[in-house]
């Protein structure tokens, strides 16, 4: 009699660690990156979630500090327990940067089980220590970003990826030109402000999530065609370059993500 073998994700995973430029594992937006954007760079990701883009970058592509930030604290928590565990279970003989980073944090040089069995490992560290390192490269606070009083001209690169659609909802026109402005402040001149935009199609459903009375198509008049226009001609930026569409099937990926040059 056949048998079938029933494919679960962590098979996938599994398997993914095998192949290095398997899918399943690899955010395509870090892909489009360039790795000049964040080497040796004061780094912030807005909304950075659970902070797996957060981590691989702090990773791969050795930025000098990222911080991330998200209103959360419970994703925070999580993110800070992710670098922990990212860090627990790298390879301790070499540097494994040129590896494909498992955004999953499902796949890693020893088996996940080993945190289970030991514990993270310490990371601890002097008061006035400082590191371009991982892990002691990136931090996270809870945080709304958009009522924080920031520091002017403190980073090199600034990430907002599939967040403006909420800062848009809860704050309208207004707050989310504000938040425009404001991250053009925290840049230093010729740093860079990634965006990657939602489709305003899908704001109406969620509107209603927040306020039933919000009638997105009504009360919110700044679309995502109008931002180019606004960023170099209103709030000051100097360039653009339109990265594309990144290549991947998952449909959540399927936005242009959009460089501006302070």
């Amino acid at each position: 009699m056949a048998t079938t073998t029933r494919i679960t994700p962590n098979k996938i995973c599994k398997r993914a660690r095998r192949l290095p430029k398997a899918k399943c594992n690899i955010d395509p937006r870090i892909d489009l990156l360039d790795s000049a954007l964040f080497k040796d760079k004061c780094v912030l990701d807005i909304g950075c979630n659970s902070g797996n883009i957060t981590v691989a970058l702090a990773k791969k592509k050795q930025p000098k500090h990222i911080h991330g930030v998200d209103i959360d604290e419970s994703l925070i928590k999580k993110a800070e327990n992710n670098v922990r565990l990212v860090y627990s279970l790298s390879n301790p003989q070499g540097d494994d940067s040129e590896e494909p980073f498992d955004l999953t944090l499902a796949s890693h040089h020893f088996p996940l089980s080993m945190t289970h069995m030991f514990g993270f490992l310490p990371m601890n560290a002097p008061p006035d220590f400082r590191s371009t390192t991982f892990p002691y490269n990136v931090s996270f606070k809870a945080v709304d970003w958009t009522k924080e009083r920031v520091e002017k001209e403190k980073y090199d690169t600034i990430l907002a990826l599939s967040i403006t659609k909420w800062i848009h909802i809860h704050g309208g026109d207004k707050g989310l030109k504000s938040f425009f402005k404001k991250i053009h402040d925290s840049l230093k001149v010729g740093g860079v402000f990634v965006l990657e935009a939602q489709e305003f199609k899908t704001f109406q459903r969620r509107a209603k999530h927040v306020d039933p009375s919000l009638d997105a198509d009504e009360d919110l008049q700044f679309r995502p065609e109008h931002y180019k226009d606004y960023l170099l001609n209103e709030v000051g930026f100097k360039s653009f370059t339109d990265l594309g569409i990144p290549s991947n099937e998952d449909k959540g990926f399927s936005r242009p993500v959009i460089l501006y040059t302070k």
